[in-house]
């Protein structure tokens, strides 16, 4: 038996309980604050894509410069769930989440009171790093709370915060922005992360893995007052728990019967989130370019926001009906499809916002699920520098993603060709899902 339960048929028997047990109200509220952090995490990042404009005529600095800024976030957001992640398999899941914590709430309010460009990249950089982090945390604790039937549905739950976030952050921008002015934005969402820091210090317990992890002599103490907490009698037997060898996440991840899948989950997050980024970017120059109005491409970019959260959730309670994998290949086709056919429909209102629905449904359904795929793909030991691996490889589809699609237009090539081309990776990433076998650690 590896420590820690790396094989997904050995658990001991306190911990094969807990799954087996329906979910308790701790552990269904700990899934609502966890959605509340990712949807805290939208807010945040597309905030500033809000308040770009008006900072960039405030500080009289140049696209190219508020280019520096949006990257300095994307590349802290790499950076974080890369190296800052495996903290998490190493000092159990609650230190690294407060860190990151920590660290948007310090970026956030370093935005809010910046007066140059210097202060706008460190600051947004520093944000970047807590938001990735989390990120690489927030999904391993999601699967570690819920119990084995709902495990599935409770990560893309989380995960939908992130869209609903987006929706928050351009109802608050559109309001505050011309009435308070871009810097109370920064302000009200390091508020917010205040609130939720004192939430996860106060309140939101550790999950089994986590404990485990942390390891020490109290380690028997913890866990039985986590099963007290989730309504479970307190059953940890000092032989159920397995001294762990320290530092050995990432060590894990490259072994022969381990890095194949590692390779396989980066290589499929990368492909469709080069896809899905070159959607979700172009699709309101691609409206404006085609004789509609600014609003009007607002408009079409809130349905697809919407139609996300909307259409994620019902992908979500699809998995139990029809099982995870087929969700998620299904989804991720589905995207591939969509944007093909963004490429070839009349440029007319109703029917780009119609797609953009269709768009947002398929990419946020793909993408909420396919979290719910990594947080089984990897051992228990290794799951949140598995996660954080392949969500920093994703950042990298991205940032290219969007960079392609304007290379290809800026060579001529028409939205039909371009839309083709950027549909592949998302095809090419259901085509590896098909044939890669599921795997379900616990």
């Amino acid at each position: 038996m590896n420590d820690l339960s790396d094989s997904p048929d050995a658990l001991p028997g306190f911990w094969q309980a807990f799954l087996d047990a329906p979910m308790h109200r701790v552990q269904k509220l700990s899934i609502l604050a966890l959605t509340a952090m990712c949807a805290l995490d939208g807010l945040d990042l597309f905030a500033i894509t809000f308040a770009a404009p008006v900072i960039g005529r405030e500080m009289a600095i140049g696209k190219a410069a508020i280019g520096l800024v949006l990257a300095a976030a994307l590349a802290g957001m790499a950076l974080g769930s890369l190296f800052l992640s495996p903290l998490a398999d190493i000092y159990g899941r609650r230190r690294p989440l407060l860190f990151s914590l920590l660290m948007m709430i310090g970026g956030t309010l370093w935005t809010a009171l910046a007066g140059n460009l210097f202060d706008l990249i460190g600051s947004r950089l520093i944000t970047g790093l807590g938001v990735g982090t989390m990120a690489a945390v927030i999904n391993p604790l999601a699967a570690e709370y819920a119990n084995a039937k709902r495990r599935d549905i409770s990560v893309a739950i989380v995960n939908l915060g992130l869209p609903a976030g987006a929706i928050v952050s351009g109802i608050l921008a559109a309001w505050m922005i011309p009435l308070l002015g871009w810097r109370a934005l920064f302000l009200v969402a390091s508020g917010l992360g205040m609130v939720m820091l004192a939430i996860v210090l106060l309140w939101l317990p550790e999950s089994i893995v986590g404990i485990l992890s942390r390891g020490g002599p109290a380690t028997q103490t913890r866990l039985n007052h986590l099963l007290n907490r989730c309504g479970q009698p307190a059953s940890v037997a000092p032989d159920a728990i397995r001294p762990r060898a320290r530092r050995r996440s990432i060590r894990l991840l490259l072994t022969p019967a381990e890095l194949p899948a590692t390779v396989a989950a980066a290589a499929i997050f990368f492909l469709f989130t080069l896809s899905l980024y070159y959607i979700q970017s172009w699709v309101p120059s691609l409206i404006t370019g085609a004789g509609h109005t600014v609003s009007q491409a607002a408009l079409a970019a809130t349905a697809m926001s919407v139609s996300g959260v909307l259409g994620g959730s019902a992908f979500a309670f699809l998995v139990p009906r029809l099982g995870l994998k087929r969700v998620v290949i299904a989804a991720v086709t589905l995207t591939g499809l969509a944007i093909v056919l963004f490429g070839v429909v009349p440029m007319d209102l109703p029917v780009l916002v119609a797609m953009s629905v269709l768009v947002g449904a398929s990419t946020i359904g793909g993408m909420v699920n396919l979290y719910a795929i990594l947080s089984r793909n990897f051992p228990p030991s290794a799951r949140a520098s598995g996660i954080g691996f392949v969500i920093g490889v994703g950042r990298f589809g991205s940032a290219l993603g969007p960079a392609l699609g304007g290379l290809l237009f800026s060579l001529g090539h028409e939205r039909a060709m371009v839309s083709l081309v950027m549909a592949m990776p998302a095809l090419l990433a259901a085509v590896l899902l098909l044939r890669i076998r599921q795997r379900d650690y616990a």
